[in-house]
């Protein structure tokens, strides 16, 4: 193994552009690539320090295929390259609209439990919400690609009131399927 560069963004890392739109199966491709350059077994004989450095670039790969397989963690980590941090992200303002709908979408999930038959509306829900996310992702990445920042971090913020939501979403559906 050559020296590994720790100090290297994600994206360096993986020999990916840096943008939002990141072909998967190319990222799947360099992952297996770097896991195999740094299987223990290569370093079995190695010295005691390129053993740690052979598990600590590991971990650093990890971490980063982690991020850049999410769209939601792909975008922060895009902010976070900016000098934008989490914080900075999250005090965003969103406008009332959407957390008018937020509100509507919490109350159809919430009265799932009340409806006899709550599949097709839960899947209709489901739908919605996935719909949703990737048109705030869209704008995410035309946000980001105008270096908009404050308009790509108010469109993560939004990305996160979803994610959360479809967890919910799913967390019901699941339960559901428990009790059939």
């Amino acid at each position: 193994m050559s020296t590994p560069d720790f100090k290297q963004n994600y994206f360096q890392l993986f020999n990916l552009p840096v943008q939002f739109a990141l072909d998967q199966a190319q990222l799947g491709v360099r992952y297996r690539q770097l896991q195999g350059e740094l299987h223990p077994d290569r370093y079995a004989n190695a010295s005691d320090h390129e053993q740690r450095v052979a598990v600590q670039y590991s971990a650093l790969v990890n971490a980063a295929y982690a991020t850049l397989r999410k769209p939601l963690a792909r975008a922060l980590y895009l902010l976070e390259l900016t000098g934008m941090g989490q914080e900075e992200v999250s005090s965003q303002p969103i406008d009332g609209g959407f957390l008018i709908e937020q509100m509507e979408l919490r109350e159809k999930l919430e009265s799932m439990g009340a409806l006899v038959d709550p599949d097709p509306v839960l899947d209709h829900l489901v739908t919605e919400i996935s719909g949703d996310i990737k048109m705030h992702q869209d704008e995410f990445a035309a946000a980001y690609a105008a270096d908009s920042l404050p308009s790509a971090a108010a469109a993560c913020v939004k990305i996160q009131y979803l994610e959360k939501l479809l967890r919910e979403a799913e967390q019901i559906e699941s339960d559901l399927m428990d009790k059939m």
